[in-house]
């Protein structure tokens, strides 16, 4: 969580940036992913890893498991019958509710799909039928201006995650294109 003494600081994107990177790392813990990549420039933000990916084909109650899990506040869904509720998809339908835009990309060693939301609805989506090597998923947005008062705090952010791979030593993590090394005294 993030240190806040007062809403006026209160730090969004890197508490978007925070809950990702740890839906990133559960991945790696799980023997899936080597590498996650995080940027984060005035209000857009991106978090990408070399994990499985999303499951693209998976449905829950007849409904796309990825919309269910993005777009989970549009509870009850496309019927008034009460289907499950997944509480791992409350983080990424909070995510998604607080950017004008999320752009969500899960690849897939047979497929790709690459879904569009604008405030928090689906606006487009795209499956590539294509072959590759590289897995994985990439979120990035745009956090609504109503929210963003300032940028993420690179600093304390940075802090964090040298501190995530201090107790992950053998991940591999970018920010804003360099890779980061596990904490030093001097971080503190």
């Amino acid at each position: 969580m993030s240190d806040v003494s007062s809403p006026d600081q209160l730090d969004l994107i890197s508490d978007l940036i925070r809950a990702l990177v740890l839906y990133s790392l559960a991945e790696f813990q799980s023997g899936h992913a080597t590498t996650i990549r995080v940027n984060a420039v005035g209000a857009a933000f991106s978090v990408a890893d070399d994990g499985r990916g999303h499951a693209i084909d998976r449905t829950v109650a007849g409904s796309s498991y990825l919309k269910f899990v993005y777009m989970h506040f549009d509870y009850p869904f496309d019927s008034m019958q009460g289907s499950p509720v997944q509480l791992h998809g409350i983080g990424l339908s909070l995510v998604n509710a607080l950017c004008s835009s999320l752009d969500v990309t899960a690849r897939k060693k047979a497929a790709t799909l690459r879904m569009k939301f604008r405030n928090g609805q689906l606006s487009g989506e795209e499956l590539i039928d294509v072959e590759s090597e590289v897995t994985g998923n990439t979120v990035s947005g745009t956090v609504h201006p109503q929210l963003f008062k300032h940028g993420a705090d690179i600093t304390h952010l940075r802090r964090w995650l040298r501190n995530v791979l201090a107790a992950s030593p053998a991940l591999k993590l970018y920010f804003n294109g360099q890779e980061l090394h596990a904490s030093s005294s001097s971080d503190a």
